[in-house]
């Protein structure tokens, strides 16, 4: 059995946080076969308009299933554990996804979802999600060391606010770390 962990994270890019939804999308997640770790993953995304906490929660999962799907872990059953309660229960179908920003990023999700064959999913409150939660603000911290680096970003995400280029998804940079599956 396979258990992926999940957690995404979003920082305004405005310090009048009422100003804009532009801003930082962190995620983080960590795939772990019986109780070992065997890949985790973090990055950062941008985007200058309707940037969230529900769309960083779907980049992470969407990362940590592409990563199973890179293992090629199909048949076997996998356990898909978050914090985000909305995420969870929009992939189980028990809510709909109204936001259509949210949309696309849960289809995205789905069209991952059917590529495998068992599927559990598993809400968890906040202080059990600390491991994906960590790689989440670790990103963030990775990020923000440099703050000159930072301060770049982070002025050119409130220029993209302002431009047509807002609802576009920039992808900072990301990390995918696997380790050899031995038995």
């Amino acid at each position: 059995m396979y258990r992926l962990e999940f957690d995404g994270l979003f920082r305004n890019a405005h310090e009048d946080e009422a100003q804009s939804s532009a801003g930082l999308m962190c995620y983080g997640w960590q795939i772990l076969r019986g109780k070992k770790v065997i890949a985790h993953g973090h990055g950062t995304f941008t985007r200058g308009r309707d940037a969230n906490s529900n769309l960083a929660e779907y980049l992470a999962l969407i990362e940590g299933l592409d990563a199973l799907h890179d293992m090629g872990v199909k048949h076997e059953k996998v356990v898909i554990c978050g914090d985000a309660k909305s995420v969870i229960h929009q992939m189980q179908g028990i809510a709909g996804v109204s936001s259509p920003t949210v949309k696309t990023l849960y289809a995205r999700a789905r069209l991952i979802a059917k590529k495998f064959n068992n599927l559990q999913w598993v809400w968890l409150p906040r202080r059990h999600n600390r491991a994906a939660d960590a790689l989440s603000r670790h990103a963030l911290r990775h990020l923000s060391s440099n703050r000159q680096k930072y301060a770049d970003i982070l002025r050119s995400v409130q220029e993209a606010a302002k431009s047509r280029l807002a609802s576009r998804l920039v992808d900072i940079g990301g990390l995918r770390v696997y380790q050899p599956i031995r038995g």
